[in-house]
């Protein structure tokens, strides 16, 4: 599978490199894909390649948003994301609160924004060090809960998020990335005061 990552910040760069490191190809949209940091991201990701926002999206089936909120809506109402899986991996937070700059959420607001893309939200409740390595101790899996209209994008997402080491989990309608961007903020929070080395997960019995 050919996947457009667009941003090549941590969450950028930690799914690029993981995608890759997995057998996709990773091709990197960035408003300077010449400039150094872009070209080393491009160094560490096997395979990987990096041109504009524009040209990353043309030939891919899968695209990542990973941008700035601020930069988020503005950028996917200029590209052609008909048809495409897009997965909405931003949060809209304000800092240092860490409130919702939305009424909605980032999911709802991208899918208006794109309404022929078919958008998910996914890994959004995690920081950019677990969706790099998603090893942990007793072979449990990280929950990474997933949400959109589209039962088939979702299937990709799922499959994408499960290639990673977690375990994906399907949380319903694009509307439940509210909640999913709530548990964001728990996550950030708790990494705030006891580190950033865990991440949430279900237990059955």
């Amino acid at each position: 599978m050919t996947i457009a990552i667009l941003g090549t910040g941590s969450v950028g760069s930690a799914l690029g490199i993981a995608f890759a490191n997995v057998g996709h190809a990773v091709v990197y949209g960035s408003r300077t894909p010449d400039a150094d940091e872009v070209q080393r991201l491009v160094a560490r990701t096997a395979n990987g390649a990096a041109t504009t926002h524009a040209a990353a999206v043309t030939d891919v089936e899968v695209v990542v948003l990973a941008t700035p909120w601020e930069a988020t809506e503005a950028l996917v109402r200029r590209l052609d994301l008909a048809g495409k899986v897009v997965l909405d991996a931003t949060n809209p937070l304000s800092w240092p609160d860490l409130g919702l700059v939305v009424d909605t959420s980032a999911g709802e607001v991208v899918q208006d924004a794109a309404p022929e893309a078919r958008v998910v939200k996914a890994f959004s409740t995690v920081g950019a060090n677990i969706m790099a390595d998603a090893t942990f101790a007793g072979d449990v899996r990280p929950a990474m809960f997933v949400a959109g209209d589209d039962a088939d994008a979702k299937a990709v997402a799922i499959e994408l998020s499960e290639s990673l080491g977690f375990e994906g989990i399907d949380a319903g309608p694009i509307s439940r990335s509210r909640a999913l961007e709530q548990m964001a903020v728990l996550w950030i929070h708790t990494a705030m005061h006891g580190g950033r080395e865990m991440a949430l997960g279900l237990l059955r019995r």
